[in-house]
């Protein structure tokens, strides 16, 4: 029987305040707790909306809800880079951390977890802003205990790789499939009303079978499998065909 996760990205200070409430609301009437994804210290000019001086509270409320708490990047700023090497198969040509070296990204870690720190709030999870990183992502989160795994990757579900705890990412979804463990992502901020609709429905037909990270993390498997790499392979492929049909219009 499959389950499903759901995975709030963006949360910071200038997030759009009415919507996070408004899928607050409805989380809470089932019951759910997602992994939210803070951003320590936002530098990203697209989440602008009114600034919120009560917005570490209302993190450290979450987290007394039982929600889990991941870092979301450092200020979700990211620039251009040439996808390369294991971690770079399917993601974005956009990154905030792909590419640096690992005593910029470990400072980058470093300083995000303090922010958090001195708010209060205890992350367990971390994943990329665009599902962007490397190697050395891995490599510098490792140095800190605290981070218990990645929410991303390609698998039905956890796995270890390099020493780092995976939750699968696959897809935004939410759709239905019969077996395996799905992360579906949401991004509230820019969420539209039929965003919200669909939502609910899937949250009323799927609500036995929506688990938090907890759960998911109380099976983990050695590696992705085959099923997992068959999936990875297959959306690098589609992704640069597509790639390579589109760049140079």
């Amino acid at each position: 029987m499959s389950r499903y996760i759901i995975r709030l990205d963006d949360a910071c200070q200038t997030m759009n305040h009415n919507n996070w409430d408004r899928i607050e609301r409805l989380l809470d009437q089932y019951g759910i707790c997602p992994i939210v994804g803070v951003i320590p210290d936002n530098k990203d000019p697209d989440f602008l909306w009114e600034y919120d001086f009560s917005f570490w509270e209302k993190v450290r409320t979450w987290q007394k809800k039982g929600w889990t708490i991941a870092m979301h990047g450092l200020h979700h700023k990211m620039f251009y880079h040439d996808p390369v090497g294991y971690y770079q198969k399917s993601h974005s040509i956009y990154t905030e951390y792909a590419g640096l070296k690992y005593s910029i990204q470990k400072k980058m870690m470093s300083e995000g977890i303090t922010i958090l720190r001195q708010n209060r709030v205890k992350p367990s999870g971390f994943f990329a802003p665009a599902h962007t990183y490397d190697l050395n992502t891995v490599r510098a989160l490792k140095e800190f205990p605290e981070i218990q795994f990645i929410s991303d990757g390609y698998a039905l579900e956890a796995y270890k790789k390099d020493g780092m705890v995976f939750v699968p990412s696959i897809c935004d979804g939410p759709f239905s499939f019969p077996f395996g463990v799905f992360t579906y992502v949401f991004h509230p901020s820019v969420m539209k009303e039929e965003d919200f609709k669909k939502l609910e429905s899937f949250l009323f037909n799927n609500r036995n079978r929506i688990i938090n990270v907890e759960k998911a993390l109380s099976c983990i498997r050695d590696g992705q499998g085959l099923i997992g790499t068959i999936l990875e392979n297959s959306i690098f492929i589609v992704r640069w065909i597509r790639y390579c049909l589109f760049k140079n219009r």
